[in-house]
């Protein structure tokens, strides 16, 4: 029997918060080892050389299947379809060698960008970032959302980086103001920042693949 009234409002809420942090901290286990490599860099004074190095190979490795996964579950839950938080090891599995692909692309990318960013006045690094960040996001939402090869799916979110600045600059606007907030309060980020990040990214994505694949 379901709960009726504030009791049943504050009950479905509830049990959103508790699967958002569930299927985030999930998504924090799978990444600790990065979280701890950038730490000991940037607190104790981490061999820089060495600790970049092992980034290379674990973020395509660790954080792009288990951000793939994370949005798999995200997006379940944006088309108001009920998804448990453990499903994220279904979507881990299934998108995990399209997700090392695509994260060996974007690292390549990424690394590249940052290695030159600094010749470049403070104001075109942040824009460029930016604009970098969103590309990264709306290829996780349309990898959940398509089937497609990663080629295709690389070059799609390319386009919609392209034809839709607004919601570029939002996504931008929003991923920058999170990893602000989470910075002045780390310990939000194993129970809710990659999710809420995802959802809204996913949110943005899907109004845009409405309006453009309204079939699909």
């Amino acid at each position: 029997m379901q709960m009726g009234g504030m009791l049943g409002s504050v009950h479905r809420v509830a049990g959103w918060l508790t699967k958002g942090a569930g299927v985030n901290l999930l998504w924090f286990l799978c990444n600790a080892p990065l979280f701890f490599i950038v730490m000991d860099i940037l607190m104790n004074g981490g061999q820089l050389e060495a600790g970049i190095g092992a980034l290379l190979v674990l973020v395509p490795l660790l954080l792009f299947p288990s951000t793939a996964a994370l949005f798999g579950v995200v997006r379940k839950w944006v088309l108001q379809e009920d998804e448990p938080a453990w499903a994220f090891f279904r979507y881990f599995k299934e998108n995990v060698w399209q997700s090392l692909t695509g994260g060996v692309f974007f690292t390549i990318v990424w690394t590249g960008w940052l290695a030159q960013s600094s010749s470049f006045p403070l104001v075109v690094f942040w824009l460029i970032s930016g604009w970098l960040s969103a590309w990264t996001l709306f290829f996780f939402a349309f990898q959940v959302h398509f089937h497609l090869k990663t080629v295709h799916i690389i070059k799609n979110a390319l386009v919609m980086t392209a034809i839709r600045p607004l919601s570029v600059f939002m996504t931008a606007g929003i991923t920058f103001t999170l990893v602000y907030i989470w910075s002045i309060y780390p310990f939000l980020l194993p129970f809710c920042s990659a999710v809420v990040l995802a959802y809204i990214s996913f949110g943005v994505f899907h109004r845009f693949s409405e309006q453009r694949f309204p079939h699909h």
